[in-house]
Order: structure tokens, then C-alpha cells, then sequence
């Protein structure tokens, strides 16, 4: 490698993100320092909170500024090493943003092995932190039951379905909620839930209604604004809700007035939101379980793989926009 292609943020948006808020730069690999590590990085996962923290970012919450490469998980593969604990050809997971290789302090970095495939995408998606937060919300935030009703909104984005498959594999009736026929209809027969509701159709509300006879236990919010006010109107006495995401006002930023709100205190709801970095002593768990699942076969692992650097800001945007299913990631080596 003899130069690091970077995207870079030109600005930041105010609504909804486009291209020209972010430009392409090639820039010369540093030279590392003792305890440092370069890696040259193989998948780039592109996630909804992303949108957040650009919004973070914009009004000083979050240390990001014009002219920084774009935050992101990415997993890929040492070149050079000055520290004890890193050899050249291992693989590693880190924070290595928006761009081709990275130069990172050895103790961000966390070494993985190749799965039985050769494969290193599962770290970015089932067996990384999209796996982890769906197993946060059914395992620890709503303690699914076998025999319960379950919902789960964005069920076919890269933490819905994987908490869609979680919960069938619980015992649960899981229903989903996803944008379009299309998507429904792949999220039943691919996923194997007993129902999904497309939020888009103009009955919405009663065929939520129809695919939820029984009232709902545990509702898995990825979406916010109408879907979730829509949801909570199904909700069962004492149902428990794990409000994962609200990707429908990360753009707007805009405060949604809920109908459907004196739900949470007629029914008893327990409403509780979460965040992965909060519950980072539940993480080891999760991955035992999550791997043990893995290699029972009880995931099917939805990908949308981009190529190329140059396309993220493309499939970045066509993710916030709902297009494609499953994981997101582009591939950039």
C-alpha cells in the first residue's frame, strides 16, 4: 500500500444526507509509532446510528469536525506491527472509519479468526454489534419468553432480523414490520417469522391488527415516530418494550406527537431504552450465545455488500433509505 484512501466529511447535513456531504481523499500512509498497529481493512459496516452521530456531531456532542474521516466498524488485516501483540496476517476488528487501511493503538483492536468459510463479515454483523444489540434487547432488556408475542420493527435491517430469528429460535410468535410487499414477503419465508406488516400499505393499523390477534408481549423498536405509535396500541398488559433505534426522526430531528402514549400507564408497559456501550458487561455473554446460535445454523445472515470505497457515502444513504436488507457493508478489499 503506498497511499490511504479516505471519505472524508465535507459537511454536515441538516435533513436528509446526500453525497456532497462527503468528498474522497488519498492521503500517505503514516509511519507507526511504538505500540501502534496499520491495518488494512477488508469490510467497512455502515450502521443507522451513524446518522445520529453526524447529528451529535453538528451541535458538539460528539468529537467529530469537518474534515475527519467517517467513523465505522471495520475488521481487516495486520500489515505491520510495532507491538508485541500483533503480527503481520492477523485479522482484527477496530475503529477504523471511512477509509482503506488504519493506524490504531494496539489496545483497540480486538484479534478474530477466520470462521470455517474464511469468511470475516459475520464479525460486522451476527457475531459483532448488530448481533450483540439484538441479543441486549430479547435476552436482557425484554427476557423473551417461549410462548410469547413478539414484535420487532425494521425486521429486515441488519439488528431486526437478527432479532427476529432470535426470538423464533426462543419460542416466541414473532412479527415483523418492514417497508414494502417485497421486503415482507423475504422476511417471512427467508426468516422464518410467523408474520410481517408492511408499514407502508395505507391500512398499516388494521393489518397490524390482524397479524397480532393476541396483543403483543415484547415489542423490539428500531423505527419511532407512527410505526412505534401504531405498535404500542398492540400492546398486552404488562408488555415490555426495548427501544433499540428511532431511524425514523434521525434525519428530521423533529419531535413526534404520540396517540397512543397512555398506553404505557393503562397497560403497565415497561418502556425501557438501550444502548450497546452501556452494557458492555453483558457483551462476553452475548457473544458465547451468539457464536453457539452461529454455528447451530440458527441465523440465516442477511448481507448488502458494496465494493469500493468510493461507493459508502451510495450505500450509506441507500441504507438510511430503507433499500436492501440485512446487513450493510462495503468491501474494500
Amino acid at each position: 500500500m503506498n497511499a490511504n484512501l479516505q471519505v472524508c466529511i465535507r459537511q454536515f447535513p441538516h435533513d436528509v444526507v446526500n453525497v456532497e456531504h462527503f468528498e474522497l481523499r488519498e492521503v500517505p500512509i503514516p509511519s507507526l509509532a511504538e505500540g501502534e498497529v496499520l491495518v488494512r481493512h477488508q469490510f467497512l459496516s455502515l450502521d443507522p446510528y451513524m446518522r445520529m452521530r453526524l447529528a451529535d456531531a453538528q451541535v458538539g456532542r460528539f468529537a467529530m469536525k469537518l474534515g475527519d474521516v467517517m467513523m465505522g466498524r471495520t475488521v481487516g488485516t495486520v500489515t505491520a506491527s510495532r507491538d508485541p501483540a500483533f503480527t503481520p496476517g492477523d485479522v482484527v476488528l477496530g475503529w477504523g472509519g471511512w477509509q482503506s487501511c488504519s493506524v490504531a493503538r494496539a489496545e483497540t483492536l480486538q484479534k478474530v479468526e477466520p470462521l470455517g468459510d474464511g469468511s470475516l463479515s459475520a464479525y460486522l454483523g451476527v457475531l459483532g454489534r448488530p448481533g450483540i444489540t439484538a441479543w441486549l434487547g430479547v435476552v436482557s432488556v425484554a427476557q423473551l419468553r417461549s410462548g410469547e408475542s413478539f414484535l420487532v420493527s425494521s425486521a429486515a435491517g441488519a439488528v431486526g432480523s437478527l432479532a427476529a430469528q432470535m426470538a423464533r429460535h426462543i419460542g416466541a410468535r414473532v412479527v415483523g414490520i418492514a417497508g414494502g410487499a417485497a421486503k415482507c414477503e423475504s422476511v417471512v419465508e427467508q426468516l422464518g417469522v410467523h408474520a410481517c406488516v408492511d408499514y407502508k400499505a395505507p391500512d398499516f393499523k388494521e393489518r397490524l391488527a390482524d397479524a397480532t390477534p393476541g396483543g403483543v408481549d415484547v415489542l423490539f423498536e428500531n423505527v419511532g415516530a407512527a410505526v412505534f405509535d401504531e405498535s404500542l396500541n398492540r400492546m398486552n398488559q404488562h408488555g415490555r418494550v426495548a427501544v433499540c433505534g428511532l431511524i425514523a426522526q434521525y434525519h428530521s430531528g423533529e419531535p413526534y406527537a404520540f396517540k397512543n402514549f397512555p398506553r404505557i400507564l393503562d397497560r403497565d408497559l415497561k418502556v425501557t431504552g438501550f444502548r450497546i456501550d452501556s452494557n458492555k458487561d453483558l457483551h462476553e455473554q452475548a457473544s458465547k450465545d451468539l457464536r453457539a446460535w452461529f454455528d447451530a445454523g440458527v441465523f440465516k445472515s442477511w448481507e448488502r455488500v458494496s465494493h469500493g470505497l468510493e461507493n459508502a457515502p451510495e450505500a450509506f444513504i441507500a441504507m438510511l433509505q430503507g433499500r436492501g436488507q440485512g446487513k450493510t457493508l462495503v468491501r474494500l478489499h
